[in-house]
């Protein structure tokens, strides 16, 4: 059966940034992985393959580890995609990898039927996850 693909209309100011709903945010997380059953793209950028070789987990960990993200990795978006010969948004999460907190930005294109992911590495800055339950008992 076809997925029926809805863009999910939120938006973001760099200040003040609404977040977006949970449901939106599992929209967005169910259509990504349909399409990256499909065609699954990553941008092999220098910071990302550093990340991965020093967590010693291979492409495929990757992607299940991308494909394992819930609402509740949720950091940021969606955010417009600034390049005025692209279209849609980008959505960051983040994901405790081998002890080490992962920044992962996502996009999809339901045009080219793909499933992308842009970042892959240890955050510049520290990641905020609203819909992250806290762990009690079990702080750091």
């Amino acid at each position: 059966m076809p997925l029926d693909f809805y863009h999910v209309i939120t938006y973001y100011k760099e200040k003040g940034m609404k977040c977006a709903e949970k449901y939106q945010i599992t929209l967005f997380l169910f259509q990504f992985k349909e399409l990256a059953q499909n065609k699954f793209l990553f941008y092999p950028r220098k910071e990302s393959i550093d990340t991965i070789t020093s967590l010693g987990i291979t492409s495929p960990q990757v992607k299940g580890e991308i494909l394992g993200l819930t609402y509740e990795d949720y950091y940021r978006g969606p955010i417009p995609d600034t390049d005025p010969r692209k279209r849609g948004e980008y959505w960051e999460f983040g994901k405790t990898i081998r002890g080490e907190e992962i920044f992962i930005k996502l996009k999809t294109n339901s045009g080219y039927k793909v499933a992308i992911c842009f970042s892959f590495h240890i955050p510049n800055k520290p990641i905020e996850y609203p819909y992250k339950k806290e762990d009690k008992g079990n702080e750091k």
